[in-house]
């Protein structure tokens, strides 16, 4: 079966392109040579010799060099991008000579301990198993969690942290900086969680659209980043979580896909990815101009092995050795946001992401029944607009901070070739928000409206 083109996947490879072309066809527009500076010297206050390094490094720049004011500021953009920098900006003083100027970049850089925390409220449009600790005969839901953790800088530019996090349990890693005096990126986490994780599998990797429930699984991974300029970079990650499975449920809780209950079983999943990214935003977290786009493969394999269930018929209960599931998946993914300060305390995003893959399960259980190998073609897409709203901003010395009011609304739609019951899934998500930002971490106070399945028919 082949799928029609829509509207509604005209529109998203539109905003797609316009994403992505907007910083190309900027470049190719004819304009003055801008003005040249030669940087003799780059000095960094404020953090220590170790935090200091990394930043020196992050900027990409060369004492000896000649830059633009463009260049320059992108430098401070990128070191803005650090997670232990808060504040970052540049001037200008003279140099030992006529032409020549020392570079200053001062830093405001995090506390070594930190935290994130959040309290999120979630109505659903119909009934969603979403969470491990869920109350089924609801439609809403209300999540608090956040994790809290300690970094510290070790040898010229490394960074070893741990963290204890609501979510993943236990963490500890270790991030390289300027490796082999390049610029390039390095780090190795692992995660430890003692009970009850939960995860919703792409259509790729489960096309009943299923929840998977680890009763404690470990967490490995490993990322590098090699740049390519003051723009570009080539990104690569890879991790994978092992654990004892708990359940498999359908997220929808008003349907029932088999019946049975896993009893035990073990439970793998692999991903991988390789992009090129395209980021000139100015802060990740409370972006307000820039573009960030990337595009790249991402690799999936889910494996459930060992599987027991069991479910009751009437007063007797019938336990069964289901086959061992296997699934696979390949895509090819692009995705932009853009950034627009339509006033000093404004700004507007959009978002846009689409892919095409294949994937290849075996041994699905569906309505009782175990389906054999089965090849499956992968599309999806999302395009999203939100709006953000300085409340409150401080750049007192020691103690800057930021509140934001955020809001904003997504539309997407996921779907698998052959279809499945729930193909295509369709997604309506609108939110608002309050996000506020200091030395020592984060707090999100987040209202949402999830609607999941047929939201454009």
């Amino acid at each position: 079966m082949k799928l029609a083109p829509s509207p509604y996947r005209v529109i998203l490879c539109l905003v797609l392109l316009s994403l992505i072309a907007l910083p190309v066809l900027a470049q190719e527009e004819p304009a003055p040579e801008p003005a040249r500076f030669l940087i003799e010297k780059i000095t960094v206050q404020g953090p220590k010799a170790a935090p200091a390094n990394i930043v020196r490094a992050e900027t990409l720049l060369k004492e000896g060099e000649s830059y633009t004011e463009d260049q320059l500021r992108q430098a401070v953009y990128r070191i803005h991008r650090l997670p232990f920098v808060l504040v970052a900006s540049f001037s200008l003083r003279k140099g030992s000579e006529r032409g020549a100027y020392e570079l200053l970049i001062e830093v405001e850089p995090a506390r070594w301990f930190f935290y994130d925390h959040w309290m999120r409220g979630f109505q659903f449009d119909e009934p969603l198993d979403l969470d491990a600790t869920f109350q089924r005969e609801l439609d809403s839901s209300f999540d608090l969690g956040g994790l809290v953790g300690a970094r510290l800088f070790v040898g010229r530019s490394g960074v070893v942290f741990a963290a204890l996090d609501s979510e993943e349990g236990g963490q500890i890693g270790f991030t390289q900086y300027d490796l082999l005096g390049r610029g390039i990126i390095a780090s190795a986490g692992a995660s430890r969680n003692l009970c009850c994780l939960q995860e919703v599998l792409p259509l790729g990797l489960d096309p009943t659209f299923a929840s998977w429930t680890y009763e404690e699984s470990t967490r490995l991974s490993v990322g590098l980043s090699i740049p390519l300029g003051g723009r570009q970079s080539i990104q690569v990650a890879l991790s994978e979580r092992r654990g004892e499975a708990l359940d498999r449920d359908p997220v929808f809780l008003t349907r029932d896909f088999s019946g049975f209950t896993l009893e035990n079983g073990d439970l793998e999943h692999r991903r991988a990815e390789a992009k090129w990214v395209y980021d000139t935003s100015d802060d990740p977290l409370f972006p307000t101009r820039g573009v960030s786009a990337s595009a790249g493969l991402e690799a999936s394999h889910f494996e459930a092995g060992n599987l027991r269930a069991f479910r009751f018929s009437g007063p007797e209960e019938e336990v069964r050795n289901l086959p061992a599931y296997e699934a696979e998946q390949v895509v090819a993914a692009v995705s932009g946001i853009r950034h627009w300060s339509v006033t000093p305390r404004q700004t507007v995003s959009v978002t846009g992401r689409l892919a095409v893959g294949q994937s290849r399960i075996e041994n699905l259980l569906v309505d009782d029944n175990v389906r054999p190998a089965t090849n499956l073609d992968l599309y999806s897409g999302s395009v999203g607009v939100q709006h953000a709203v300085t409340v409150y901003r401080s750049r007192e010395a020691g103690n800057a901070s930021d509140l934001r009011l955020e809001s904003g609304v997504e539309v997407g739609e996921e779907r698998v070739d052959p279809a499945f019951a729930v193909d295509p899934l369709e997604r309506l998500q609108i939110w608002t928000g309050l996000v506020f930002r200091h030395p020592w971490g984060r707090i999100r106070l987040m209202l949402s409206y999830l609607d999941v399945g047929e939201v454009f028919r």
